[in-house]
């Protein structure tokens, strides 16, 4: 897929939780948006029916990159849910069940990701830089839950000028979570040029799903702790980006 133009827009909240994919009665989160829940985002900002859109976003006709621009850090709060497992549930006479819920927080101010998207379609690019320009918004959004709403702003959108494709193999620090399966083996690096050391955790979530809504594939992906770069060979390349005065290599969630 020619990648010509790229759209980078942030979403802010309060709190966020994205629950991991295998756990069973208790939720943990991921600490970033995994691929599915961002095209649910964009997604609702266009006002795409729910379990429409896989195919539309699947991996062969868009490519997504992440970056965690904020520190963040978990809490566990026990939730008081109905037993619903029927209509005759709703109104609590069926009882309640306890689950802890992981919940993330920024250290600072508000949970901020950046997200790099691009289509093959160009006219789906044009109004999703459009509803994000005006604010409007087809859906409301949310970091994973629907009780933690967030908002949207464009950062900006570059074109083929301002993108520059860089060879594999070599070392790149990248500002972006990465699929490690575009990693060369044994090619991540611990510290950064200054002697930083860099602290990686690894995440296994789902990439994409299929028309019935089940997983369709899965990958482990590597983010830095402290919100920081990652720094290592790749055997895909990674794109240099040029907007607002700033530079910086992503790396797509895709392999």
């Amino acid at each position: 897929m020619d990648i010509n133009k790229i759209l980078i827009f942030e979403v802010c909240g309060n709190m966020a939780h994205f629950r991991k994919f295998y756990t069973n009665s208790s939720s943990l989160s991921y600490m970033f948006p995994p691929r599915t829940a961002v095209t649910g985002l964009i997604a609702a900002m266009l006002g795409r029916e729910r379990d429409t859109y896989y195919e539309e976003f699947s991996s062969e006709n868009c490519h997504i990159a992440v970056s965690v621009r904020t520190k963040l850090r978990k809490i566990i709060q026990t939730v008081n849910y109905l037993q619903t497992k029927g209509l005759g549930g709703l109104n609590g006479s069926k009882g309640h069940t306890q689950i802890p819920l992981e919940i993330l927080l920024p250290e600072e101010d508000m949970i901020v990701y950046r997200i790099y998207f691009t289509h093959k379609d160009e006219d789906l690019l044009k109004e999703l830089e459009e509803r994000l320009e005006t604010g409007r918004l087809f859906y409301p959004i949310y970091l994973g839950m629907s009780e933690f709403i967030a908002s949207a702003r464009l950062v900006g959108k570059i074109g083929s000028d301002d993108i520059e494709m860089k060879r594999p193999g070599e070392i790149y620090n990248v500002r972006t979570v990465c699929n490690s399966n575009i990693l060369v083996d044994k090619g991540l690096s611990f510290a950064d040029a200054d002697g930083v050391a860099l602290q990686y955790i690894k995440e296994r979530m789902p990439i994409e799903f299929d028309k019935d809504r089940l997983v369709k594939s899965t990958a482990n992906f590597i983010y830095e702790k402290n919100s920081n770069i990652i720094s290592g060979k790749f055997n895909v390349p990674a794109y240099g980006l040029k907007y607002d005065g700033n530079e910086e290599n992503i790396v797509f969630m895709e392999e």
